[in-house]
């Protein structure tokens, strides 16, 4: 089965951290939150992979075409227009052709993401999806699905059904190309978008059958909030790298000035220079950013070589 990893959006929830970056490429704990997601498919038997780029394609090109995975094969599509999730699983039509597979938003953490897989692949519905009543989401800016006997019935994108408690947790796998065709007679959305969750509802109208399944939980690093919470799982993941130390991971090329406190969930990434007198909790410290003295940060991202007003 393939893979289609959406990763070409601007990330406008996390301005103006992804002004320079997407929001896939954020280190934590010195890797890019997509290379998590890559991994967990890895070990869950997948190997064929395509990323949908497009806001700063060439940082996850880059990062990418030497990557260093034997056997693991990486195709790079660009969505250009940028108009919504439906259009960037269009654009890797071409990478499918008539196989099984599987769109991942990639923005999305899920804890024991293998052990779900293994059931969707084994599954021989037309599409099945990941949902969970527990998500790290603070602003509810994500998929509601309504279902009967595990069945899909109904999902929305961005909002919130009443009579819902479940939300997609950006995964669903198709069993032939069908999507594509549904694609193609969508309209667009209120905010000007092709979405893929309106696309499926075409395809229950088209009396295509849609499973379900349940995770645990899913972190939606979509978010300031969402992003801390990740920063939380990876580092309790970890927990045993000897970089790790006190749930908090600092580079080892990172500066530290005198009298600097690092408490939990910190993750402080490469060449980066702290001050003196700087108190770090709950934060994650890009790459090549300097920190000046005196300063008290939590519950912050903060990135580039400048400080960014949002800290203290």
């Amino acid at each position: 089965m393939k893979v289609i990893l959406l990763a070409a959006g601007i990330g406008t929830r996390l301005l103006p951290i992804t002004e320079s970056l997407p929001k896939s490429m954020i280190e934590i704990a010195g890797k890019p939150i997509l290379e998590y997601i890559l991994d967990d498919l890895i070990i869950s038997g997948f190997d064929d992979f395509c990323i949908v780029v497009g806001h700063h394609a060439n940082q996850i090109k880059n990062y990418f075409k030497n990557w260093n995975k034997s056997g693991i094969k990486i195709t790079f599509v660009t969505q250009n227009s940028l108009s919504g999730t439906a259009d960037a699983v269009n654009c890797a039509k071409n990478f499918v052709h008539n196989e099984k597979f599987l769109v991942y938003l990639s923005d999305t953490l899920i804890p024991n993401l293998p052990n779900i897989l293994k059931m969707i692949k084994n599954n021989d519905g037309d599409v099945s999806l990941i949902s969970s009543q527990n998500y790290s989401n603070p602003s509810n800016s994500i998929g509601n699905i309504v279902t009967s006997d595990n069945i899909v019935t109904h999902i929305s994108e961005k909002s919130n059904i009443s009579n819902s408690v479940l939300a997609w947790a950006g995964i669903a796998s198709f069993n032939d190309n069908s999507i594509f065709k549904i694609i193609k007679k969508l309209n667009l959305s209120k905010t000007g978008e092709y979405d893929i969750t309106e696309a499926l509802n075409l395809m229950l109208k088209n009396e295509k059958t849609i499973q379900n399944f349940t995770c645990d939980k899913f972190i939606d690093c979509g978010t300031l909030d969402g992003l801390l919470n990740g920063l939380s799982f990876i580092i309790s993941k970890i927990s045993n790298d000897s970089k790790i130390q006190n749930l908090s991971y600092v580079s080892n090329d990172c500066i530290l000035g005198t009298n600097v406190t690092i408490e939990q969930n910190v993750s402080i990434g490469k060449n980066c220079s702290i001050g003196n007198n700087v108190s770090l909790s709950d934060c994650i410290i890009l790459s090549n950013t300097s920190i000046g003295n005196d300063k008290k940060i939590k519950h912050k991202v903060i990135g580039g070589a400048k400080i960014l007003n949002d800290c203290s």
